[in-house]
């Protein structure tokens, strides 16, 4: 991690020649800034949620998009934003977009096998139809919390 240097008005004198340490200390700002050195600035959230920054906002776009699938893509099975092939057993049925407790679910596969439960909330992202165990009660869910 860079290092961020304060460089005073009077080491920038307007028509002399930069000196080399104030030169470096500029060169590596731009990092530690990037980087959230510590003294260094730090950019408002509203400057990214309004797209004071850019044309975009940081919600959306590709290149956002990518930033965050190159995250999950490490997470831990389970962790939040994850799926999980799972079945919801009995109880009421679960239409895409409903959101249950993890004790409700169980990690399974088509077969419907399943055992042991998931912690949290998910959201799912099919459909179950709440009244027998097996395949009709198993469906993709996404861990929102």
């Amino acid at each position: 991690m860079a290092t961020w240097t304060t460089i005073t008005d009077a080491a920038l004198e307007p028509g002399k020649p930069i000196r080399s340490v104030d030169g470096l200390a500029l060169r590596d700002n731009v990092t530690a800034f990037a980087e959230g050195a510590a003294g260094a600035p730090r950019i408002e959230n509203a400057a990214v949620n309004t797209g004071v920054l850019g044309a975009e906002k940081f919600q959306t776009g590709t290149t956002e998009r990518d930033w965050v699938l190159g995250r999950t893509s490490d997470a831990a099975g389970g962790a939040v934003g994850t799926y999980a092939f799972a079945e919801s057993g009995l109880g009421p049925a679960s239409g895409f977009g409903d959101s249950i407790s993890g004790s409700r679910l169980t990690p399974s596969n088509v077969a419907a096998s399943s055992s042991g439960s998931v912690s949290g909330t998910w959201r799912c992202m099919g459909r179950t139809d709440g009244t027998t165990f097996g395949s009709t009660a198993t469906t993709l869910w996404l861990r929102i919390s």
